[in-house]
């Protein structure tokens, strides 16, 4: 009986597999740095907007709308059509309730007493023929109206 003394190569692992793996994990932890800075900005952003700051913002919105009116750049109705605009994204913005596309009669059902009196005051003279109001004081109303709004 003959005995091989040929020895087997002892079990080696793939190079290929160990840099596949490799690459593996630094695309993980680069996607947790990038996910950490991308939630550390927004996280600043969200922290930014508050109440006070979407009501400032809207305030300056219809001081330029105003600074327009006086200057006469911008007519009756496309003032009164701005004013709207402002006003309605104004509501979106801080309840969360889609107001752009509704009725005069819609936004009362939703019990939103100071909208429903500045659009009983804008509204006929946004879809008349010939408009005719006095939109400065208009305007003053509304910021009066986001200056308390709660």
């Amino acid at each position: 009986m003959q005995i091989n003394k040929d020895l087997e190569l002892p079990f080696e692992y793939s190079w290929n597999i160990v840099k596949l793996l490799l690459a593996f994990v630094i695309l993980i932890i680069i996607g947790l740095i990038i996910y950490k800075f991308l939630y550390d900005k927004i996280k600043r952003i969200s922290q930014r907007i508050t109440l006070p700051y979407i009501k400032s913002w809207y305030i300056r919105k219809l001081q330029n709308l105003l600074l327009a009116v006086t200057n006469n750049k911008i007519e009756l109705r496309e003032a009164y059509l701005q004013l709207s605009n402002i006003i309605r994204n104004f509501i979106a913005k801080t309840t969360g309730i889609n107001v752009l596309n509704l009725s005069k009669k819609e936004v009362a059902a939703l019990r939103m007493d100071n909208l429903s009196a500045l659009m009983e005051e804008y509204y006929p003279p946004e879809f008349s023929k010939y408009s005719t109001g006095d939109i400065i004081s208009s305007i003053r109303k509304a910021m009066d109206v986001i200056q308390v709004w709660k």
